[in-house]
């Protein structure tokens, strides 16, 4: 028998140790996470970005590598995440002594999470998320039932790069709605997106802000500008007598951004950098759709189109007054606007002239303002953040004040808290946050707001 050559001997050495790490990794989505420390990394080491500067799944995580690199352009990276939470939140209801509502408890994991992210061949990349969120909550439809709902795969697209100008994306991708929508949920400057990232889903038509379709996107002036421009499914039309369903367009989603300093080349950007960028920068975000002769009545009428816009300033300064690749104190801040119509019009008596194309989506200004102070010495951050709907006067009191079910009325949001790093650079953490909720609209003879604590354990490995 002959001998193996060398070449032969390490390619199949590397495959090897490929199938092997990725069915530890599998076997490990599949149990819970150890009890024991988490190994500290290097403090000393720089940062290490993926061979690629592409818009591909990164964030701030100082510490080594840890990529399974086959060769120049072929590696793999995966990832974990645990969001434990205990949280306990007061219901909007009066008692019969007139006194507010009482607090129900609640634990479980807003989100449990594997993804896996690299590139096949020279500037061909793919990402894949796969999440079992609010598993075991309070089911509030069942009672004394938890949710076990089925995990589902919220990205999963693949990438190529034609130019530094054009990238182009297809599949299930996270849409540039909102900057703090954009923000990696392992960097939160609060514990959780801000609640009017939501708007722009309202409608019940997307995955966790994520939706199936087309996006490209590329970067100018040396990556500090950026654009992304998305077709996406959004909703689709009934069938009418002269046509099948799925006929209208498809949802357009649009984002620029522009960065002054440091850049951001991330499918997901901002949060903390914990000292190791000095970011300042402006997003602006455009959203539309329309349906055009959609029942009912029959033979289906014109829709008024749903759009929205959003705009936002943010920062991220290390208070060393440069970025260090080992991280530093920070200060971090986001100003965030939005507005939009989903084309619903009503009577003065509150009845329909017409339903709109997402009528789930009242008119309606958003305002968000969050900020945040991290400690690398004491391994702590504290931060602050306000939040406001505001459902537009066009529609009726009495509509404002009890909308349909499922349509959110105006509410302000007010919370504050604080996190302590147990593991270096946002591998663990532990988080307290209050939240105030107050509803705007709401009339006298009922609770005008309710009060929510959550305590949240994060453990991460990417």
């Amino acid at each position: 028998m002959g001998t193996v050559p060398i070449g032969r001997k390490r390619l199949i050495h590397h495959a090897v140790a490929a199938v092997f790490i990725c069915g530890l990794a599998g076997a490990a989505s599949a149990q819970q996470t150890p009890g024991g420390q988490t190994e500290k990394p290097p403090e000393t080491a720089p940062a290490q970005p993926p061979p690629s500067s592409s818009p591909v799944p990164t964030f701030a995580i100082l510490g080594p590598s840890r990529e399974i690199k086959l060769s120049e352009n072929t590696w793999f990276r995966f990832g974990a995440q645990v969001q434990a939470w205990y949280r306990i939140a007061q219901d909007r209801i009066i008692q019969p002594d007139g006194s507010d509502g009482s607090y129900a408890m609640d634990f479980y994991c807003r989100r449990c999470r594997f993804f896996t992210t690299g590139s096949v061949v020279k500037n061909i990349y793919f990402n894949v998320l796969f999440e079992a969120s609010n598993l075991g909550r309070a089911d509030l439809t069942q009672p004394s039932t938890k949710s076990f709902v089925s995990p589902q795969i919220l990205d999963a697209y693949g990438q190529v790069k034609f130019a530094d100008f054009f990238w182009l994306s297809g599949g299930s991708i996270l849409m540039p709605l909102t900057r703090n929508g954009l923000q990696p949920t392992t960097t939160y400057v609060s514990i959780d997106n801000a609640n009017v990232d939501t708007t722009p889903i309202l409608q019940g038509n997307s995955n966790v802000l994520r939706d199936l379709g087309f996006q490209a996107n590329g970067f100018f002036v040396e990556n500090h500008v950026e654009y992304r421009a998305g077709v996406f499914q959004g909703s689709r039309q009934a069938s009418i007598a002269t046509q099948t369903a799925s006929h209208n367009a498809p949802r357009f989603v649009a984002m620029v951004s522009a960065n002054l300093w440091d850049t951001e080349t991330g499918y997901v950007n901002g949060g903390h950098y914990f000292g190791a960028k000095r970011v300042l920068g402006v997003m602006g975000n455009f959203d539309y759709q329309i349906f055009r002769k959609n029942a009912p009545p029959a033979p289906g009428t014109d829709k008024n189109a749903y759009f929205g816009i959003s705009g936002a300033v943010f920062l991220n300064y290390p208070l060393s007054g440069s970025p260090s690749p080992k991280g530093g104190d920070e200060i971090v801040g986001l100003l965030q606007f939005g507005y939009y119509d989903g084309g619903l019009r009503l009577s003065p008596t509150g009845t329909p002239t017409n339903a709109g194309t997402y009528p789930a989506v009242l008119k309606q200004t958003n305002y968000l303002a969050e900020a945040g102070y991290y400690n690398h010495g004491a391994r702590l951050s504290v931060f602050g953040k306000f939040e406001k709907r505001k459902i537009s006067d066009d529609y009726p009191l009495a509509f404002r004040q009890a909308p349909p079910t499922g349509v959110s009325p105006s509410q302000t949001w007010i919370a504050f808290g604080l996190k302590y790093y147990i593991a270096p650079f946002n591998f663990m953490n532990f988080a307290l946050q209050y939240e105030r909720i107050n509803s705007d609209d709401a009339p006298g003879t009922q609770q005008g707001g309710t009060n929510n604590i959550t305590f949240q354990m994060q453990t991460l490995l990417y």
